[in-house]
C-alpha cells in the first residue's frame, strides 16, 4: 500500500463520489486519517431526491441524509485553492489542510443564465438541497411554474409541480424533452406523454429576457412570445466544480484531466472522481469524457480510491458503463450505456398498437457497427433488466495507450490484458432504488 498509519488522505467533496472514495479507503485497509471536506451546511445527502421527494414534501432534509463511513472525519468548508507542490488545500476561512493523498470530488456547480436576475423573489435554481427547499417554500403561493430546461431534472420538477396541482410549462431549446439523456426517439415519445398529462411545453425556444412585473414573471422567448408564471425554476445543467483549482497548474478545461485510472494528469498523489473528472472511458474509446450520474459517481469514487492507494503500481482502467433511472408521473425511465445520435436505433414496443407508446412500454436499443452500446426503456423493466445484464457482462477487449502491444504497461510485468474495474457494484435489479 502506498500510504501508512501516519498519513492523511483528504477527500474534497462530500457527495456520492467523495463518500464512496472514503468508504473504499477503509475497505482496502488504509490505516491513516481520512478527512472528507464538504461545503454544504446540511452535510452529505441524496442529491437526486431534490427534484422529487424534497420538492413534493414526501421527504424532509433529514430523510435524505447520507451516512458518513465509519472512522471517517467530516468537516465543513469550501475549498478555494490547491497547492499540489506543498500538498495543501485552502478553505474560505483561510485554514490549510495538509494531505498525503488527495481525492478531488467537488462535483458540479450551477448558475442562472446570463441576464436572469438573482435578487428577485420567485427565481430559483434547482441544483442542491437548499434550492429544493426554497422552491418547495415558494410553491405554496404559486399557481403556474415555468421550468427553464427540459432535461432530466427539468422534467422531474415539472412532474412534481403537476402532482401538487400547479400548472407547469417547460421551455427548452431542443425539439424534444431529455434529448441528451435519452435520445430523440424515446425523447419524442416521452414529450408526447408529458404533454398529454397536462405539462405545457415551448420546445425549440430560448428565453431572451426574464422580467418580474407586478408580482409576476414574464419570460420573453426568441420567437416573440411571452410566457407568464408566478415563479421560475432553472434547470439548465451544471459545470464541473473546478474554480478552486484555477491556480493549481492542473488541466481543468471541462473538468479535471485524468488518465484511464483516474490519476490526475500532471500531479502526484491526486485522483479525481465524479462529474468533476474528465477521463478516457476505454469501454467506448480514447475520447476523454465526464459522466454526471449518481451510480457512476459511486463507482468512480471507489475506483479512484483504489488507484490512489496503489501509488505507481499497475491498476485497472476505469471502464464505466453509465446508467440511471427516473420516475416521472407514470413513466419509469431506465437508461444504460452510451446514447449517441449517430448510432443505429431499434425500437421495440411492449404493447404494439397502443396510442401512448411510452406508457404502454418501449425499449430503444442503440447499436454502433452492429454492437449493442446503449439502452433506453420506458415502462419496460423486465426487457431492460435482461438486456442490461448482457451489456454489463460485455467488456470490450481494449488496450489503453499506456499499455504496450504486449498488453501490459511499459516496464511492468507482463499481463494477458489490462484488467478492468468491476462495474456491477450495484445490482441491476436494485437500479430502481438508486440513480
Amino acid at each position: 500500500m502506498r500510504f501508512g498509519r501516519s498519513d492523511r488522505i483528504l477527500v474534497v467533496g462530500a457527495g456520492a463520489a467523495g463518500l464512496a472514495a472514503a468508504a473504499q479507503l477503509r475497505r482496502l485497509g488504509f490505516p491513516g486519517q481520512v478527512l472528507v471536506l464538504g461545503d454544504e451546511p446540511n452535510g452529505p445527502y441524496d442529491r437526486p431526491a431534490c427534484s422529487k421527494g424534497i420538492l413534493t414534501g414526501h421527504q424532509t432534509p433529514r430523510d435524505v441524509r447520507l451516512p458518513v463511513p465509519d472512522d471517517v472525519r467530516l468537516e465543513l468548508g469550501r475549498a478555494v485553492e490547491l497547492d499540489p507542490v506543498d500538498h495543501t488545500v485552502t478553505v474560505e476561512s483561510g485554514h490549510l489542510y495538509a494531505y498525503d493523498g488527495l481525492v478531488i470530488a467537488t462535483g458540479g456547480t450551477a448558475s442562472l443564465p446570463k441576464g436572469f436576475p438573482d435578487d428577485e423573489p420567485g427565481m430559483h435554481l434547482m441544483h442542491n438541497l437548499g434550492d429544493a427547499v426554497g422552491v418547495r417554500r415558494d410553491m405554496r403561493d404559486a399557481e403556474r411554474v415555468a421550468i427553464v430546461g427540459g432535461g432530466l431534472t427539468g422534467c422531474e420538477v415539472a412532474c412534481a409541480v403537476r402532482s401538487m396541482a400547479r400548472e407547469a410549462i417547460i421551455i427548452d431549446s431542443r425539439k424534444v424533452l431529455m434529448h441528451r439523456a435519452i435520445g430523440e426517439p424515446i425523447g419524442g415519445l416521452v414529450t408526447w406523454a408529458h404533454q398529454d398529462s397536462g405539462i405545457e411545453t415551448r420546445l425549440g425556444r430560448r428565453v431572451r429576457e426574464a422580467v418580474r412585473w407586478r408580482g409576476e414573471w414574464r419570460l420573453a422567448l426568441d420567437d416573440g412570445e411571452w410566457v407568464y408564471a408566478d415563479m421560475v425554476v432553472v434547470t439548465t445543467g451544471e459545470r464541473p466544480g473546478t474554480a478552486w483549482l484555477a491556480t493549481s497548474g492542473l488541466d481543468v478545461g471541462d473538468g479535471v484531466a485524468c488518465d484511464e485510472t483516474l490519476r490526475v494528469v500532471g500531479a502526484e498523489d491526486i485522483v479525481a472522481a465524479g462529474v468533476v473528472a474528465r477521463w478516457p472511458n476505454w469501454r467506448y474509446g480514447p475520447q476523454a469524457i465526464r459522466v454526471g450520474q449518481w451510480i457512476a459517481a459511486m463507482e468512480q469514487g471507489a475506483a479512484a480510491a483504489t488507484t490512489l492507494l496503489a501509488g505507481p503500481a499497475v491498476v485497472p482502467p476505469m471502464t464505466l458503463l453509465p446508467r440511471f433511472w427516473s420516475y416521472q408521473d407514470d413513466l419509469r425511465i431506465q437508461v444504460c450505456g452510451q446514447i449517441e445520435s449517430y448510432t443505429e436505433v431499434a425500437l421495440t414496443e411492449m404493447r404494439p398498437g397502443r396510442r401512448d407508446i411510452a406508457r404502454a412500454g418501449v425499449l430503444a436499443s442503440y447499436y454502433d457497427d452492429g454492437r449493442l452500446t446503449g439502452l433506453v426503456a420506458v415502462n419496460a423493466p423486465r426487457a431492460f433488466t435482461a438486456t442490461t445484464r448482457a451489456l454489463l457482462a460485455d467488456v470490450p477487449d481494449v488496450v489503453p495507450p499506456s499499455y504496450n502491444a504486449g498488453g501490459h504497461p511499459s516496464g511492468a510485468h507482463p499481463m494477458v490484458r489490462p484488467p478492468v474495474h468491476e462495474t456491477v457494484r450495484i445490482d441491476v435489479d436494485e437500479m430502481v432504488g438508486v440513480r
